[in-house]
């Protein structure tokens, strides 16, 4: 676990226009996605404001044929929620756009204050972790890598997949390298709230037969088999009480693959909350030296 680190620069003011440079300069082009958003949610609700205002002017002419200036605001009101809709949508998307700069803005700054490497988004990352062999569109953002005895990376992966391909998935991920040879393991988390179970990618995993504490917390998959190697292995590690206690803090989805370890979390791990990355690195220093061990 890399030691004194400065965290002050996530939390530090940002200058929007310094943040949006950055990300113009990064590949990014927020104003253009914005028009596009709203362009398509714009013909959206302008098929819509017809389809309500033409009956409704209809109705209103032949039930009120002789009806004042009320009655035709009245047939207007489908038009005056539509764009009140309108700008409500753009606003908030450019509030949210703004932040999401800001945010990439901060944690390259602490990366960069830090000695550590730094990227926006990475297309298709690689890694045997089978997240990131899932659905289309795969793309992680900030993406913070810590080199020395024991390389990590920690980032936020998405992709589409679900009905027709086109549901959005996120994760929160990070990664340490394991200087041990391991089984391909997945544990996914029993806690409320994780949502999905993560999938072990293309090698064939059973559901060994294991017993204890752990397998309240974890649902565990492994090669077939193996149920006796697997359990003793978790025992000693993974299952130990100390860390049961510490995945039950903040669940997390574990993977063991290729001599790498992952963690997986449905809030983002890359993030701006300095106690997120202590906790974070702090448990993924010590499950990786329990797993060596």
């Amino acid at each position: 676990m890399p030691e004194d680190l400065d965290y002050s620069p996530l939390t530090a003011p940002v200058d929007p226009a310094e943040a949006l440079a950055y990300a113009k300069a990064n590949g990014d082009r927020p104003t253009r996605d914005l028009a596009c958003c709203a362009f398509l949610f714009a013909l959206i609700m302008a098929v819509l404001v017809a389809f309500l205002s033409i009956p409704l002017n209809m109705y209103l002419t032949g039930t009120h044929p002789d009806g004042g200036v009320g009655v035709r605001l009245l047939g207007l009101l489908p038009v005056a929620v539509g764009l009140g809709l309108v700008v409500l949508v753009i606003v908030a998307s450019r509030r949210s756009g703004r932040q999401e700069r800001i945010n990439h803005y901060r944690i390259m700054r602490f990366a960069a204050r830090n000695g550590l490497g730094y990227r926006m988004k990475v297309k298709d990352p690689e890694h045997p972790a089978g997240i990131f062999n899932t659905g289309d569109a795969r793309c992680a953002v900030d993406v913070v890598s810590i080199e020395g005895p024991r390389p990590m990376e920690i980032g936020l992966h998405g992709y589409l997949a679900g009905y027709r391909g086109g549901e959005p998935f996120r994760w929160g991920y990070a990664t340490a390298a394991l200087d041990a040879d391991l089984p391909h393991l997945l544990l996914n988390s029993r806690a409320k709230g994780m949502g999905n179970a993560l999938k072990s990618g293309d090698d064939p995993l059973g559901n060994p037969d294991l017993h204890g504490p752990g397998t309240e917390a974890f649902n565990v998959h492994g090669p077939f088999g193996r149920a006796q190697e697997i359990q003793a292995l978790l025992d000693r590690t993974l299952f130990a009480p100390d860390l049961l206690a510490r995945y039950a803090e903040r669940p997390v989805h574990i993977e063991l693959v290729e001599n790498r370890l992952y963690f997986f979390s449905r809030e983002s791990l890359s993030t701006t909350d300095p106690d997120t990355w202590r906790w974070l690195l702090a448990l993924l220093t010590d499950t990786a030296e329990r797993l060596e061990s």
